[in-house]
Order: structure tokens, then sequence, then C-alpha cells
């Protein structure tokens, strides 16, 4: 067989390909969590989007030490970045899961769009 015509695939290099979410921001709350290895706290900011039908929630794990508008005193957290509430959105998901008995879907790893 002739190697000049063997087709090589070519990367796909669109960046509108993926999944898209779009909904209303109802809630925002964050936890300090401990990490397991003792090198000190990580913050959850989870926030509620409502979906047409149901909610999803957008977990983002953030480092105290690198995020400047992230204030922890304790194990409580004092400031945190809020989404406006009930201003619509839409996430570019690059991670999400359902749980397969309640149904809920959670955002791991999104990119805020618009």
């Amino acid at each position: 067989m002739d190697k000049s015509n063997t087709l090589t695939p070519t990367p796909n290099t669109t960046s509108a390909n993926g999944i898209y979410v779009r909904g209303i921001v109802v809630s925002n709350r964050a936890k300090a969590l401990a990490r397991k290895d003792g090198s000190g706290l990580s913050v959850v900011v989870e926030h509620e989007i409502a979906l047409q039908p149901g909610v999803a929630v957008w977990s983002r794990y953030l480092d105290p030490k690198n995020e400047p508008g992230l204030k922890v005193e304790g194990e409580t957290v004092l400031e945190y970045p809020k989404l406006k509430e009930f201003q619509t959105i839409q996430l570019k998901v690059h991670r999400l899961r359902t749980d397969e008995h309640t149904g809920q879907v959670t955002i791991r790893h999104a990119e805020l769009i618009g």
C-alpha cells in the first residue's frame, strides 16, 4: 500500500464541542474542609443552578492561599466568590456526574462563559 495515500486524523481544534449548561443561579454556599494529608484547609464553593427540569450543583475547590477573594478564619468561611443570585449563566462543562438514585447532577469542572 502506498503510504502517501493514507489519511492521518487531524486534531479537532474547535472549542465549540462539549456539554453546555444554561440555568439560573439559585444559591451559593461555602464549606472549609481539612485536607487528608494535614497540609491545611481547602474550601469548596457550591453554586446551585436551576435547570429545566431540576437543579445542578457546581462545586469548585479553592485554595485559601491562592484565591484573593476568599477569607477563612479557623474552619469558618467568612468571604468567598459568589455568583449573583437569579442571574442566568452558561457553563462549558468538562466533568459532571449524576447520582443514579436521586438523579442529582453535580458539575465537577466547568468554565463560566456568560
